[in-house]
């Protein structure tokens, strides 16, 4: 899920992320024509198709073939949205995932600690790949080397929502004085989610249980997030969620 330099950089010069911007450039069109929303309504189609068989019947297990059946379409008209069944398990995610960072930003708890709105983010993006972790694991392979253009905007579009949200997060604390003003909030979005998305791969890879995870996380958050804090700022109390060692 990590993206390049030139994913959220211009001409060597960093953009600073905002969120509403984020959402306007997520690939929806607000007033689309008849054709674009033909396509849309297809589109829409095809990923419901996969992301109904990827969990009834595992991602392995599915077809090309099988989505088409279920999408309506003809397994050409499907070829011309995706180049194969690993390109749909990408378009899920993205749609997914966005809908759900989206989600999170909305309910961010206003005035709480920067690493408890943190944590709330990414516990529900946690909740979106606990719903079917065989099905993330499988992303995730995907998602390392991805194998289109199509897909790799994909990821960019997502990358430049999230990092957006995180980077808004960061300049708001630095109006109230708990983050030092010289920090570069793009920067320390990327680097925040770095932390999270290392100790994804530990869960979702079988390293370690899931409550683990998430109680590692937040101390690796709050040892991060004292590189941002103003001098004179508290550090952040330690976690005192309770964990069990069930994954």
């Amino acid at each position: 899920m990590f993206c390049t330099d030139a994913m959220t950089r211009e001409g060597g010069e960093v953009v600073e992320p905002k969120l509403k911007k984020a959402r306007a450039n997520s690939g929806i069109s607000t007033r689309p024509g008849r054709r674009e929303r033909n396509k849309q309504e297809k589109r829409a189609r095809i990923v419901g198709a996969a992301r109904e068989l990827f969990g009834t019947k595992g991602f392995a297990e599915t077809t090309t073939q099988e989505i088409a059946e279920k999408a309506d379409i003809g397994t050409g008209t499907l070829f011309l949205y995706a180049k194969s069944k690993e390109d749909l398990l990408v378009m899920v995610f993205k749609d997914e995932m966005l809908e759900t960072f989206l989600a999170a930003f909305k309910k961010v708890p206003a005035g709480a600690p920067f690493a408890d709105q943190l944590m709330h983010v990414f516990g529900m993006m946690i909740a979106y790949h606990a719903k079917d972790v065989e099905l993330s694991r499988a992303l995730l392979k995907e998602i390392t080397v991805l194998r289109t253009p199509e897909r790799r905007q994909d990821l960019r579009t997502l990358m430049r929502a999230i990092y957006g949200g995180i980077a808004d997060l960061v300049a708001a604390h630095q109006k109230t004085g708990n983050f030092r003003s010289g920090a570069n909030p793009l920067l320390a979005a990327e680097n925040l989610f770095a932390v999270y998305y290392l100790s994804l791969l530990g869960w979702l890879g079988g390293q370690i249980p899931k409550q683990k995870f998430i109680r590692e996380l937040r101390a690796k958050l709050d040892i991060t997030i004292e590189g941002l804090a103003a001098p004179g700022t508290p550090k952040p109390a330690a976690s005192k969620q309770k964990t069990s060692r069930k994954s």
